[in-house]
């Protein structure tokens, strides 16, 4: 008997990995569909709210979710124009900065004692032309185009009319598919994660556009190139814990030194856009957050990475919603309430 209950222990943990392997997978392979779902869901979270309060007040639905669905078209659409605007400024002006990149590569092979005739042979010999057209194939498959950034987008609002049409039918199809205690279970779950999402995602926007604003300041009178593309990839890559902020300053940094070298200027520079990441992500940032979210640093590292290999810098973003809402899932779970603990901060 007690063998029997091995082998059926043994047989459920071989079936959940290989069904967690293909559910991993079809994630994977189909990201296409479930990325714009994803974003869909997260806009739910963020918005159900105002749906809900503008429905209190009388305001009839139609016009609600029309008004609503407009917005974000529009906010989404003037954000999009701005990143692949900055893309293609980016990749036009990159080869203007190859005769300056020559010389930064030359001082510094003096300053290390580098065979001088050797580093300038490799100099006048790089293909910049070959390096420009990778840079191009890098951020071209990073951000995609813009047909299909659109084509993404109006699929986000088709999914996102579904779900915020059809909230109340769903509560009562929970309510009349399952018993009161069950159903009730059901729909806390559900209300505790939109409550936990949508203040995260509230207070991270606000975060991330605070961030995003005050660094397009230090830019501009930095005389940067690239500012308001550098500020939107600041507001956007903030939404990525711990390592989105870094990899976002780092790029104005990097033009800075390419276009004045290592200088006073860009020392301030660098130091008021460090200072800012600083004071906003661990003085201001945890005040407002709280620590609702109750998330082990380890496991939102280990989140980023898989979130990451799956759906890429998209994944990243929503690494930490998906993981909190998995946590809230597991903890009302009687089987799965363990793992909870396990990924808890506390």
């Amino acid at each position: 008997m007690i063998n029997e209950n091995r082998d059926l222990f043994y047989i459920k943990i071989f079936l959940g990995f290989i069904a967690s392997v293909i559910f991993v997978m079809i994630l994977k392979e189909l990201k296409t569909v479930f990325i714009p779902l994803s974003m869909s869901l997260l806009l739910y979270f963020l918005f159900n709210g105002v749906v809900k309060k503008l429905l209190t007040l009388k305001f009839p639905k139609v016009f609600i979710l029309a008004f609503l669905l407009i917005f974000i078209f529009i906010i989404f659409y003037f954000l999009g124009v701005l990143i692949f605007t900055g893309v293609s400024s980016f990749i036009n002006k990159f080869p203007m900065y190859s005769d300056r990149i020559t010389e930064l590569l030359k001082s510094l092979s003096t300053q290390l004692k580098i065979p001088i005739s050797d580093v300038n042979d490799y100099i006048n010999n790089f293909d910049w032309t070959k390096s420009v057209n990778t840079i191009t194939s890098f951020v071209s498959t990073a951000f995609g185009s813009f047909a299909t950034f659109v084509g993404n987008l109006i699929l986000v609002i088709i999914f996102l009319i579904f779900m915020l049409s059809g909230r109340n039918v769903l509560t009562g199809r929970v309510y009349r598919a399952f018993n009161g205690n069950k159903a009730d279970k059901m729909i806390f779950i559900v209300n505790s994660i939109e409550n936990q999402v949508q203040h995260y995602l509230l207070m991270k926007t606000f975060i991330s556009l605070l961030t995003g604003i005050i660094s397009g300041l230090i830019i501009w009178i930095g005389g940067i190139d690239f500012v308001i593309f550098s500020a939107l990839l600041i507001f956007i890559l903030n939404f990525i814990p711990n390592f989105g902020s870094i990899v976002a300053t780092s790029f104005p940094i990097i033009i800075g030194l390419i276009k004045y070298g290592l200088s006073i200027r860009i020392l301030i520079i660098a130091g008021a856009l460090t200072l800012t990441q600083m004071i906003i992500g661990n003085l201001f940032e945890p005040k407002i957050m709280g620590e609702r979210l109750n998330l082990s640093p380890i496991v939102i590292l280990v989140s980023l990475i898989f979130w990451g290999w799956i759906w890429g810098i998209i994944g990243m973003i929503l690494a930490v919603p998906i993981t909190s809402a998995l946590k809230i899932i597991f903890a009302n779970i009687g089987s799965l309430k363990p793992i909870s603990d396990l990924i808890s901060a506390e």
